[in-house]
């Protein structure tokens, strides 16, 4: 286990700094320096306590401090470890973050969790443009990158346009999917990213804390026409997500 030593606790910030920030800043160090790798375990709130002299409610206020900032991420009875490098969803120039990582040679592993058909309620049928009662499929895939779970996705497509879609390997791009055997070709997507606290499954598969809040990405995929026919629902690991766009001005008068 690669935990910090009282040395490395003790060294590095100015002794001006506040308890709390020296443990925050030295922690900083060792990740930026490479003391700490990704995913190496960092000390407990006790052993930091017991080292350095501070009360175990400071050591939990730094040690919060740095899961705040992404830095950690708390496995749920396994304590705090490094937070990998974020992963680069850029939402105005794709559909598909998982062709754009395949296409970059980014190697993602994809776990279908379940995949049937059903019916779209009010709401679904809404965002695809269905009567309600609409058949449709719906799929669940968790994504890992190296091995660790990044975001879970449950997207939704209309069955009548795409029959017989589930008996396709769903272990790959489903953007590419709906192209290459449906002739769907995504053209826009209504995209809304907001952050929540995570649901009882998506805490299990993503290895949450219970209270643990993550950024949800949601997306109705649109062909050229402008009909959609894929609603997708992505559920990222908050520490993991860095997304981006590009924002397009026009008709702006200064004042």
């Amino acid at each position: 286990m690669n935990d910090a030593t009282p040395d490395q606790l003790r060294t590095g910030p100015s002794r001006d700094t506040p308890r709390f920030q020296q443990i925050v800043q030295d922690i900083k160090r060792q990740i930026v320096d490479g003391s700490l790798p990704e995913h190496a375990a960092l000390p407990s709130e006790r052993r930091i306590a017991e080292e350095t002299g501070i009360s175990r409610m400071t050591a939990r206020r730094a040690l919060d401090a740095l899961e705040a900032e992404g830095l950690v991420y708390s496995a749920d009875r396994r304590g705090r470890f490094v937070s990998p490098k974020r992963v680069s969803y850029d939402v105005s120039n794709m559909v598909s973050f998982v062709a754009d990582a395949e296409s970059r040679g980014t190697a993602l592993g994809i776990e279908v969790i379940r995949a049937q058909e059903g019916q779209a309620d009010a709401a679904l049928a809404a965002r695809l443009g269905l009567k309600p009662g609409a058949a449709i499929y719906e799929y669940t895939r968790l994504f890992r990158q190296d091995g660790h779970a990044i975001f879970v996705e449950t997207e939704y497509v209309d069955a009548a346009r795409c029959p017989d879609f589930l008996s396709h390997d769903l272990h790959q791009s489903t953007t590419r999917l709906l192209d290459s055997h449906y002739d769907l070709v995504a053209h826009t997507g209504d995209i809304m990213i907001r952050m929540r606290g995570a649901h009882p499954e998506e805490t299990q598969l993503l290895g949450l804390a219970q209270s643990q809040s993550g950024i949800e990405l949601t997306q109705v995929i649109r062909d050229a026409s402008g009909r959609p026919f894929c609603f997708g629902r992505q559920f990222w690991r908050g520490e993991l997500a860095e997304f981006s766009a590009r924002a397009i001005v026009g008709g702006f008068t200064h004042g």
